[in-house]
C-alpha cells in the first residue's frame, strides 16, 4: 500500500494535504480550490486562461485517486494525442518521481498507470477522444474521469460519462480554455451549471502565468478580443467573431508616401490565382519586406497568360532592383499549380536571360568589380493556404490553425507594429479588414472560410491573399522550399 492505512482515510477527504506531504508540491489557490472541489463535488468543471498549472493539478488529481481509493478506475481524455500523452501524461510522470514511493508502487506506462500487482483492476488510462466509446466500459466503486481541455471534446464523448456518474463513488473533473459556447463545457457553466461546482481562473490573477505572455497578448490582439477572452481572462468568446485585421491598421499603413529604399535587397511577389469567374488573379510585389508597390490586378484565370505576367514582373524588377533577390510565392490549391509549374519550368531560362542582361549592360567593367550585382537568386515557391498551421515565431504565444492564419498573421504583425507601408487601395483596405476569425475548440485561431465570406456578401479577398503570400516565409515542410 503506498501510505500508512491510518492517513489514507484522512488523505482521501484532503487533497490538497495529500499534494503537499506525498506528492511534495505546492498548489497554488487556485489549484488547492479545484482540488478541494474533486473532493467534496461528483462534477467539477474549470474555465481558465493559458499557463494557470491545470495538467499539474490533473496529474496530481490521478495520483491521489489511485493512492486514497480500494480499486479505481480513472479514465483520461482530450482532444489530441500531444495534450494527452504528450502534456498530461507526462506530467503524471514527473510527479510520481517526486517521491520514491510513488514510483515504485504506482507503475507509469505510455498509457497506463497501474498500482503495483493490479494492471487490470486499479489504474488511470489515457484515451483520446476521437471515438464515442473512449469513455465506455470503466465501472468500479470508484470511478475519476479526467477530460482536459473540455472544449474540444464532441458531446458524443460525454455521453457515457453522464451514465457512470450515477454510482456514489464517480467524479468528474473538467478543465479547458473556454473556447466554444456550444457543447457540453459550455453548457456546465451555463444552462446545466447548477449541476457543477463550477470555477474560473483568470491568468491574469494567477502566480504562474508569465506578465509578458499576457501584454503580448494585449499587443497584439488587445484586451477586448476573443483571443484575450479565451487564452487569458479564461472567458467564452462572444457571440459574434473578431475582424482579423483593424482597419485603422491597414487605412493607417496606406498612408503617405512609402519610405525611401536605397538598395533593396529582396523582392517578394505573391500570386494568388483566381478559381472562380468572379474572382481575380492578383500579383503583389513587396521590397525588402517593407515596402508594397502596386499590386498587378487580372480578371481572368488563364494560367498560361498569368505565367507570363509573372515572368515579366520577375525581369523588371531583376532590372529595377539588380542586389535583390525574388521570392516568387504561388497559391498552389486549385489554377495556381499551373502558374507554378510553368514558372519552375522557366525559372533557369528566366535566369539566363536576366544574366545576359547584366552581362551586355556591365561589360565594360573588370569582372570583380565591386559596382557588379551578384549571380541572380530567383526562388520559385509553392504555398498552400490549407497547409499546415503554427506560430509565426518561436516566442509567438498565439498558434493558428493552418497556414492560412500564419499568411494572414504575417500581414497583421507588420501592420500592428508599423513595419510595411501598403500600396492605397480602397478596395485592399475592404477585403482586409473585413475578414473574421475565431478561437477554435483547440484553442487555435482560425480565419474565416472564403465561402463564408462570400455568404456575408463579401468578394473573395484576392488582393490580402496575394499581399499575404508576398510576407509569407513558409517552414521547411513536406510542401515547402527552405530558401
Amino acid at each position: 500500500m503506498l501510505i500508512d492505512p491510518n492517513a489514507i482515510l484522512y488523505y482521501a477527504d484532503n487533497p490538497v494535504d495529500f499534494v503537499e506531504d506525498i506528492i511534495r508540491a505546492k498548489p497554488d489557490p487556485h489549484q488547492r480550490d479545484i482540488l478541494n472541489s474533486i473532493a467534496k463535488y461528483p462534477m467539477t468543471s474549470v474555465r481558465s486562461g493559458h499557463g494557470i498549472g491545470k495538467s499539474a493539478v490533473e496529474s496530481w488529481a490521478v495520483i491521489w485517486f489511485l493512492s486514497t481509493r480500494p480499486f479505481p478506475k480513472i479514465p483520461c481524455t482530450a482532444p489530441t494525442q500531444h495534450q494527452l500523452w504528450d502534456i498530461l501524461w507526462a506530467e503524471v510522470a514527473k510527479w510520481l518521481r517526486s517521491n520514491p514511493v510513488l514510483s515504485d508502487s504506482l507503475i507509469w506506462t505510455r498509457e497506463k498507470v497501474y498500482m503495483r500487482g493490479y494492471p487490470e483492476e486499479w489504474f488511470a488510462v489515457a484515451r483520446t477522444a476521437s471515438k464515442p466509446d473512449a469513455l465506455q466500459g470503466f465501472h468500479a466503486e470508484n470511478v475519476l474521469y479526467i477530460i482536459d481541455e473540455a472544449s474540444g471534446v464532441r458531446d458524443d464523448i460525454f455521453e457515457p460519462v453522464l451514465g457512470a456518474l450515477s454510482t456514489e463513488g464517480a467524479r468528474l473533473l473538467m478543465c479547458g480554455n473556454p473556447t466554444k459556447i456550444t457543447g457540453f463545457f459550455y453548457n456546465s457553466h451555463h444552462k446545466d451549471r447548477g449541476q457543477y461546482s463550477t470555477l474560473h481562473v483568470d491568468g491574469r490573477d494567477s502566480s504562474r502565468v508569465d506578465t509578458r505572455f499576457i501584454q503580448t497578448v494585449v499587443e497584439m490582439f488587445g484586451e477586448d478580443s476573443d483571443v484575450f477572452r479565451v487564452r487569458v481572462a479564461g472567458e467564452f468568446p462572444r457571440a459574434l467573431p473578431d475582424s482579423f485585421i483593424p482597419m485603422e491598421w491597414a487605412e493607417k499603413a496606406s498612408e503617405g508616401e512609402a519610405p525611401a529604399t536605397e538598395l533593396v535587397r529582396r523582392v517578394d511577389i505573391g500570386i494568388d490565382v483566381a478559381r472562380f469567374g468572379d474572382d481575380s488573379s492578383v500579383l503583389s510585389p513587396v521590397l525588402d519586406l517593407a515596402v508594397q508597390e502596386a499590386p498587378e490586378v487580372y480578371h481572368h484565370n488563364d494560367t498560361m497568360e498569368l505565367a507570363g505576367r509573372a515572368v515579366q514582373a520577375i525581369k523588371r524588377y531583376a532590372l529595377a532592383h539588380e542586389w535583390a533577390a525574388i521570392h516568387v510565392k504561388i497559391d498552389c490549391d486549385g489554377l495556381g499549380v499551373g502558374v507554378y509549374d510553368r514558372l519552375n519550368e522557366q525559372r533557369e531560362e528566366i535566369i539566363q536571360a536576366v544574366e545576359e542582361d547584366r552581362a551586355e549592360r556591365y561589360r565594360d567593367l573588370e569582372p570583380h568589380d565591386p559596382r557588379i550585382p551578384p549571380p541572380f537568386d530567383l526562388q520559385i515557391v509553392e504555398c498552400h493556404f490549407g497547409g499546415e498551421g503554427g506560430t509565426i515565431s518561436d516566442d509567438d504565444p498565439i498558434e493558428y490553425q493552418n497556414s492560412t492564419g500564419l499568411m494572414w498573421g504575417a500581414v497583421r504583425e507588420a501592420l500592428r507594429n508599423g513595419t510595411i507601408h501598403l500600396w492605397y487601395d480602397d478596395k485592399q483596405i475592404s477585403q482586409l479588414s473585413n475578414r473574421k476569425y475565431a478561437v477554435n475548440s483547440s484553442g487555435k485561431i482560425e480565419l474565416e472560410r472564403k465561402e463564408a465570406m462570400k455568404k456575408r456578401g463579401l468578394s473573395s479577398p484576392d488582393m490580402a491573399d496575394a499581399l499575404a503570400l508576398a510576407l509569407y516565409n513558409p517552414v521547411v515542410s513536406d510542401w515547402s522550399l527552405e530558401f
